[in-house]
C-alpha cells in the first residue's frame, strides 16, 4: 500500500508542477501514460488514496487540476472520511443536534482547519515564534484580550493597570532567554498605552464591544465598577459603571455591557444612558465567576457549581440551577459555540452541555488528578471551534485537541512560567497572562519581523 500510495503522490506531485506551468490555461495536458494510471482510476480507489493525504493540497490543488477531481472532491464524503480516519471519538461531539438538520456543514472547510491547526501545533518551533514581554506590569497579569484579527491584545492585572498592545510592535526587539528552547525570545517592547491607575481594584476581566472590529473595551474589576475604554482616542476612560459589588465577569455586545458579580448578580448596562444599571438578575446562590455570549443568550457559571442561562431578548431565565458534577471543584470558564457547551473546571475537568436544551451531558478528565501533594490543574480558559479546541491550565501547559468527544489531543506546549490565569486566541495568535508579571505570545512566524542587526 505505501509503495501505492507513493507512486500516487509523484504523479500528483508531476500534475501539480505541469499546472503550475500552465495556470492561465483552463485544464492541463497530460501525457498518455499518467491518464491511464491516474485519471481513469476507480473513483473508488481515488477516494481511498484522497483519504491520505493533506486537506489543502486536495482543496487548493488536486480539485483545480482537471474537471474529474473537481467533481471527486465536491462529494462531502471525501471530507467526512477523512475526518473519521483522523478522530477517533464522536465528530461532532452531539451528533444528534436539530442544527446538523437545519445548517448545511462545511466538512471541507472543518477538515482543512483541523489539519492546519494539526502541523501548527505539532511544529510550533518552526511554525510559531513564543515571545516573553516583562516589566510592564508589576503585580499578576490577571485577564487579557485579543481583538481585530489578533492585531491588537489589552492586558490588565492586580497592579490595577492595564496596556494596549500592538501586536506588530512585539515583533521588535527581543533577546533569546538563555537555557530555554531556542524559539523562545523576550522582548524590551512597551505598550502603545498604558494606564496604571485604571482601577483602584484588580482587573479582573476584560470584553470588546465587537470582536473583530473593537472600537471599545469593557474591563471588570474589584473596585465594584465596569470601565468602558476607547481605543480610538488613546485608550481614554469613556464612563465608568457602578456596581455596588466586585465584578469578576464581564460581557459586551457593541453599546450592552453585562457584569458577573461577587453578590452572586448579573447587571446590565448601557453605554449610551450612564452609570447605573438598566436590568439585574439574580441565578445563582454563589460568585459569579464566568459569563459568555452566544447570539442573544448569556451563560454564566458560579462558585455554587451551576450553569444558568439568560435570554437578552426575552429577558428572563430560560435555564437555571443547572447541575455541575464538579465534586471538590468548581466551574471556571465557558465556551459556547453551536454545536457543543463546554465548561472548565478546577480540577482538570471539561463538562459537555447540550447547547440546545442547556443539560448537563458528561464530563471529561483532561489533566488527571496528580497525587495528594500535589495542585490539580485548573483549566483556566477554553477555545473551541467547529473542528478544534485549545485548553489552557494554570500549571502551564496549554492543548491542542480536535473537537470531537471525547476530545482528542493532538499537540501540547509550555509556557515558562507554570501559574497561568487566562489564555486568548486569534487568528492564529495565542496570548497568555501569567502570576509572574508577564505576558506570553505565540506569533505566526510568517508574520514575526526580526529586525536587522
Amino acid at each position: 500500500m505505501c509503495e501505492i500510495l507513493q507512486s500516487v503522490k509523484d504523479q500528483l506531485n508531476e500534475l501539480e508542477n505541469e499546472f503550475i506551468s500552465k495556470k492561465d490555461e483552463d485544464y492541463i495536458a497530460v501525457d498518455d501514460n499518467l491518464d491511464c494510471a491516474l485519471l481513469n482510476m476507480p473513483v473508488e480507489i481515488i477516494l481511498n488514496i484522497c483519504s491520505f493525504l493533506d486537506p489543502h493540497f486536495l482543496r487548493n490543488t488536486l480539485s483545480k487540476v482537471c474537471k474529474r477531481f473537481d467533481d471527486i472532491l465536491a462529494d462531502e464524503h471525501l471530507w467526512k472520511t477523512w475526518i473519521h480516519t483522523k478522530v477517533k471519538g464522536a465528530f461532532p461531539p452531539l451528533p444528534h443536534l436539530k442544527l446538523w438538520e437545519e445548517v448545511e456543514v462545511d466538512w471541507e472547510e472543518i477538515c482543512v482547519e483541523m489539519d492546519i491547526e494539526r502541523k501548527k501545533w505539532s511544529n510550533v518551533n518552526e511554525t510559531m515564534k513564543h515571545v516573553v514581554v516583562r516589566d510592564v506590569h508589576f503585580a499578576s497579569v490577571d485577564t487579557v484580550l485579543l481583538v481585530n484579527k489578533g492585531e491588537v491584545c489589552v492586558s490588565g492585572g492586580r497592579d490595577r493597570g492595564m496596556a494596549l498592545w500592538n501586536i506588530q510592535d512585539i515583533k521588535s526587539g527581543d533577546i533569546v532567554i538563555p537555557d530555554v528552547e531556542c524559539s523562545t525570545t523576550v522582548t524590551d517592547t512597551k505598550p502603545r498605552h498604558i494606564r496604571y491607575d485604571a482601577h483602584s481594584g484588580w482587573v479582573w476581566d476584560l470584553a470588546p464591544d465587537n470582536m473583530d472590529a473593537a472600537k471599545k473595551i469593557f474591563s471588570a474589576s474589584w473596585d465594584n465598577t465596569v470601565k468602558a475604554w476607547d481605543l480610538e482616542t488613546g485608550f481614554e476612560c469613556i464612563e465608568t459603571f457602578q456596581c455596588g459589588m466586585s465584578a469578576l465577569s464581564v460581557v459586551a455586545e457593541d453599546n450592552m455591557v453585562m457584569a458577573g458579580l461577587y453578590s452572586k448578580k448579573v447587571l446590565s448596562f448601557d453605554l449610551r444612558v450612564g452609570s447605573s444599571p438598566i436590568s439585574s438578575y439574580k441565578p445563582h446562590r454563589g460568585p459569579v465567576l464566568d459569563l459568555h455570549c452566544y447570539k442573544n443568550m448569556v451563560a454564566s457559571v458560579s462558585e455554587d457549581k451551576t450553569l444558568a442561562v439568560w435570554d437578552k431578548i426575552a429577558g428572563k431565565l430560560i435555564a437555571n440551577d443547572v447541575k455541575i458534577p464538579t465534586e471538590k471543584a468548581y466551574p471556571v470558564c465557558i465556551s459556547w459555540c453551536p454545536t457543543a457547551l463546554y465548561i472548565g473546571d478546577s480540577k482538570g475537568c471539561i463538562h459537555l452541555i447540550n447547547p440546545e436544551d442547556n443539560l448537563y451531558l458528561k464530563t471529561h478528565e483532561v489533566w488527571p488528578e496528580p497525587p495528594i501533594i500535589m495542585p490539580s490543574s485548573k483549566i483556566t480558559s477554553c477555545c473551541q471551534s467547529q473542528g478544534t479546541m485549545v485548553l489552557c491550565s494554570d500549571r502551564g501547559e496549554i492543548k491542542f485537541l480536535y473537537n470531537c468527544y471525547p476530545p482528542q489531543e493532538y499537540a501540547s506546549i509550555k509556557t515558562s512560567t507554570s501559574d497561568v490565569t487566562q489564555m486568548r486566541y486569534l487568528n492564529n495568535v495565542l496570548v497568555v497572562g501569567t502570576c509572574d508579571s508577564a505576558l506570553e505570545f505565540w506569533i505566526p512566524s510568517d508574520r514575526y519581523y526580526r529586525p536587522p542587526l
